[in-house]
């Protein structure tokens, strides 16, 4: 459940490669069907893993029996998606409904290769769009106006922290609520209170990046990095954002959190072993910790609150289908059963991810809750507070100059973070690169 982050520069390369098979093979928006089965079939394609596509294939047996519409489900390897995706796409043999993050339905929908579901979604049939969680739809809203995809699986970020040691240090333990101030003092006590450890471990490139210090400048009253989720057209970096970077620029020198060059490889291991008291990562690695059944309380909480607002991240994954759709009724009906009932099916039995679509999340929460332990009701709570949230913010630059904003941020940002250089010049320096991106 990380392609979201991963997938940004793969993105543009699909979209390269689908420009280039539009010009070689004459396609546009309103190209000839293609179908990747040549039947009558509803086809689709996951990125999932053997035991999620499996509680897919019981779920959708469910819908087959009740609909009378036949589904075929693609297989696809989950290091390959990517690149066999794009050949479909080529092809034009695309299945007609896959898995897709954000930013790739954004880069298709740009050079016009998804299927259009706006008319559909808005039309209240199957889905209530007033059932996706605040953020999810804008993010998959096309700087047109259009529904590049159908948000689905989401991605939620915070912090694990080993309860043990907070109580011990006699300090308050992180839940809903708490601050940027709680963090800031939870990490100079942690590391006073045993000098030789980092008490903050990243584990996830996020929390101090650009995107991470807009959501603090927006939660204490400033201004957010980029002012668009989707289609950004200026850059901003006022006090409170200055403020926020120079707070964290400030613990990790005191070695109160990671650098940004930290590897974080073995973090998950480290934290489940009791090593690091405070891990920020997402709600996926819940899966790498659990099995390992740590010897400590531990639990999971989101984002600090700020003076004004509590801001949490949005990222969802989600499910685009081809502008050569040839079965356009039977496949909304498909989707519209995964997003209400499959999702709920399968995450009952395989605990991923929450959904972006309140009624089909349902089945993540009672599946992760099974147990009855604390640490996974805990994961549960913090993944409704963070979809609940109304105020969000994007945890990756979802325009086409994304790729190249990557370069920015390790040759600007990141030293900065890591005391090479002044936090104005490496704020501005970061500024000027991204303004010359959207120009």
């Amino acid at each position: 459940m990380t392609r979201q982050r991963r997938s940004a520069p793969r993105a543009k390369w699909i979209a390269a490669l689908a420009a280039a098979a539009m010009v070689g093979l004459g396609l546009t928006g309103c190209s000839a069907p293609g179908s990747a089965s040549g039947s009558d079939a509803v086809t689709y394609m996951t990125w999932e893993s053997i035991p999620t596509n499996t509680a897919f294939d019981k779920t959708m047996a469910k819908f087959e029996k009740s609909s009378g519409i036949r589904v075929e489900r693609s297989d696809s390897p989950n290091a390959d998606y990517a690149q066999k995706l794009a050949s479909l796409m080529i092809a034009r043999k695309a299945p007609d409904f896959f898995w897709c993050t954000t930013a790739e339905a954004q880069n298709l929908a740009d050079e016009g290769l998804l299927y259009d579901w706006t008319s559909k979604l808005r039309s209240g049939d199957g889905l209530d769009p007033d059932s996706f969680s605040p953020g999810a739809l804008a993010s998959w809203t096309t700087p047109k106006g259009r529904i590049a995809g159908i948000p689905t699986l989401a991605n939620t970020y915070g912090f694990f922290y080993n309860a043990d040691t907070f109580e011990k240090d006699g300090i308050p333990v992180p839940k809903a609520g708490w601050t940027w101030d709680d963090l800031f003092s939870a990490m100079a006590k942690l590391k006073a209170a045993d000098p030789s450890t980092t008490p903050l471990v990243n584990q996830w490139p996020l929390l101090d990046s650009p995107q991470g210090v807009s959501a603090y400048s927006v939660a204490n009253g400033g201004k957010p990095f980029v002012d668009d989720l989707v289609h950004a057209t200026s850059v901003s970096t006022d006090a409170t954002f200055r403020e926020g970077a120079k707070r964290f620029t400030d613990a990790i020198a005191a070695g109160e959190m990671t650098n940004p060059d930290y590897d974080p490889t073995n973090v998950p291991a480290a934290f489940s072993n009791g090593a690091v008291p405070l891990m920020f990562a997402g709600q996926f690695v819940q899966q790498f910790i659990a099995p390992n059944k740590p010897k400590f309380d531990w639990g999971y909480a989101p984002w600090p609150a700020g003076t004004e607002a509590s801001v949490q991240p949005i990222e969802t994954n989600g499910i685009c289908s081809p502008s050569t759709l040839q079965h356009p009724e039977r496949t909304w009906k498909a989707i519209s059963y995964l997003e209400s009932t499959g999702f709920n099916d399968a995450m009952r039995a395989v605990p991923v991810a929450p959904i972006a679509y309140e009624p089909g999340t349902k089945g993540y929460y009672e599946g992760l809750t099974a147990a009855g332990d604390p640490a996974s009701m805990s994961i549960a709570a913090t993944a409704e507070y963070e979809l609940a949230a109304k105020d969000k913010f994007i945890t990756q630059f979802l325009d086409p100059w994304a790729t190249n904003a990557t370069d920015i941020t390790t040759t600007q940002w990141n030293p900065m973070l890591s005391g090479r250089g002044t936090v104005a010049g490496g704020v501005a320096d970061t500024a000027d690169g991204i303004r010359r991106l959207i120009g």
